[in-house]
């Protein structure tokens, strides 16, 4: 998985707006319940959009991932702009190089998208747990496997076929190099999985929304939208974004959750 994001230009993701739906949402919705001064964990930091958010706000951020070419972005742009934060090459499903207890936040927006083996989920899951402080706030993102059909009906026709259909709903999962593999290696789930996931952790939900809701599915014509425009799609998608309809169909799903003990 690594060796994929060594390829690709993680650090501009964000530079559309159906792009920018998702981290504009998460950052709205996380805005809402963020002690002053946090302490928080970026697992799968990516190039460190969230970490960088967050560190600019004062909050002690620490960014992990899995990839060191994501890592040597986030320290030389630390440098450059003088925004401090701690980054660290680590995989998702061991952080034991931090104390149990600590982070007031953790935020796992990237692993989950690609741990397809179960068991590596389940430890990703309690070491994100595990060095949370109790009542600290866990905010895993997903990949809602009813919007993955849809999105490819409008970029890559050719994958829509009974086999491809059968692993994301049944399977849930799609690995590099196999016929019917359109991404590289990558779990999905659905919002009720996600919930059923978590519940079984003893956590208490706090909050479950649709960080992009079809603005990826239909990007040619967000990305089109002038900024008054997109400033009207934006609050219509944030008046919404918590409707169970339309959290069924949005391509990125945030499930936030309490540690209790």
């Amino acid at each position: 998985m690594s060796n994929y994001y060594e390829m690709i230009d993680e650090d501009s993701r964000f530079s559309r707006n159906s792009r920018k739906t998702e981290f504009l949402t998460t950052t709205h919705v996380l805005d809402e319940i963020l002690p002053h001064g946090a302490k928080i964990l970026d697992v799968g930091a990516g190039a460190g959009a969230y970490s960088f958010h967050y560190a600019a706000r004062e909050h002690e951020v620490v960014a992990v991932d899995l990839t060191p070419k994501h890592i040597e972005i986030i320290r030389e742009k630390s440098k450059q702009t003088g925004i401090k934060l701690e980054a660290y090459v680590e995989n998702a499903t061991d952080l034991s190089r931090f104390e149990t207890g600590v982070f007031d936040l953790v935020t796992c927006f990237g692993p989950m998208y690609h741990l397809t083996d179960v068991n590596d989920r389940y430890c990703c899951i309690r070491e994100c747990l595990r060095v949370l402080k109790t009542g600290g706030h866990l905010a895993i993102a997903y990949i809602n496997k009813y919007s993955v059909i849809p999105m490819l009906a409008t970029r890559d026709q050719k994958f829509i076929r009974d086999s491809v259909i059968d692993k994301v709903l049944t399977d849930g999962v799609i690995f590099a190099g196999d016929q019917d593999c359109f991404w590289t290696d990558a779990y999905f789930t659905s919002p009720d999985e996600i919930e059923r996931l978590l519940g079984a952790y003893g956590v208490t939900p706090v909050d479950h929304v649709g960080t992009d809701g079809i603005s990826h599915t239909i990007q040619e014509y967000v990305d089109k939208l002038s900024a008054e425009e997109f400033d009207a799609w934006l609050s219509y998608h944030f008046q919404t974004c918590r409707e169970r309809t339309i959290l069924g169909i949005s391509t990125h799903g945030l499930y936030i959750c309490q540690k209790n003990r």
